[in-house]
């Protein structure tokens, strides 16, 4: 019986991912499910998913890969995965959503998914006392550090990382994330999920984790995604003014 769902956006992340699945697999049971989203072209997905497969040929827990053809960005590719393991697992509980790219450690992947916080998100959080960050260039930890002092003042959420991709969200913070129309694209989609699950009365935490600099591949954050973050910012500004907007009906 499968209560917890593990959903990986990917992109290009054939030699990162199954690295990443190697780690956390030994570690997981048959309450577990991990989604990834796919969006790379044809021929790396099938290569991905045939070395993905073989991880888990052995494994109490299930898995699926999935080539995602809508393309959209990784907000999109963990809204699919979302509305995927909801109509897929009727007794799911929690949905932990977590990068492609090394930058999660299995070990927190692990930490989140058994937490004993009944949050209805559960952040993994860059900032706070305990964290640590590893080897993240200069201009990366500004531009994340700015917009997580900048972002939930603005936004009015209580939190000290709003961007960062490794969460845990209860049935009740997905069933208002898939019921909300998408505004934003890429990373800044968890500033929006994020502001959903607050302007609904629903409970927000964090817990602290080791970021660490991807080691395998390259960025998928260039400077268009830069810019659509900013644009995505001052989306979910101007619409935030207007409440109604944010909570499920």
């Amino acid at each position: 019986m499968i209560t917890n769902v593990i959903v990986i956006p990917s992109y290009n992340e054939e030699s990162s991912l199954p690295v990443l699945l190697e780690s956390l697999v030994k570690k997981l049971d048959a309450s577990d499910a991990v989604i990834v989203i796919d969006d790379s072209a044809q021929e790396v997905y099938l290569e991905t998913k045939a070395r993905c497969q073989i991880i888990f040929e052995t494994s109490e827990a299930q898995f699926l890969i999935v080539n995602n053809p809508q393309k959209g960005g990784r907000g999109a590719a963990v809204l699919t995965g979302m509305k995927l393991a909801i109509s897929t697992h009727q007794n799911l509980k929690f949905l932990i959503e977590s990068d492609a790219d090394g930058s999660h450690t299995a070990e927190d992947i692990l930490r989140i998914r058994k937490h004993s916080s009944e949050s209805d998100l559960l952040i993994g959080s860059r900032y706070l006392r305990e964290s640590s960050i590893i080897g993240w260039p200069l201009s990366r930890r500004i531009f994340s550090k700015i917009l997580n002092l900048m972002l939930p003042r603005l936004l009015q959420i209580p939190i000290k990382d709003i961007t960062n991709g490794l969460r845990r969200y209860s049935k009740a913070a997905l069933s208002h994330i898939v019921s909300h129309k998408q505004m934003t694209t890429g990373f800044i989609y968890l500033s929006e999920q994020a502001l959903v699950i607050n302007r609904n009365g629903l409970v927000i935490e964090e817990i602290p984790i080791s970021f660490v600099n991807r080691t395998i591949g390259q960025s998928s954050v260039t400077w268009r995604e830069v810019v659509n973050a900013q644009l995505g910012i001052l989306k979910l500004l101007f619409r935030s003014v207007a409440r109604n907007n944010f909570i499920s009906k």
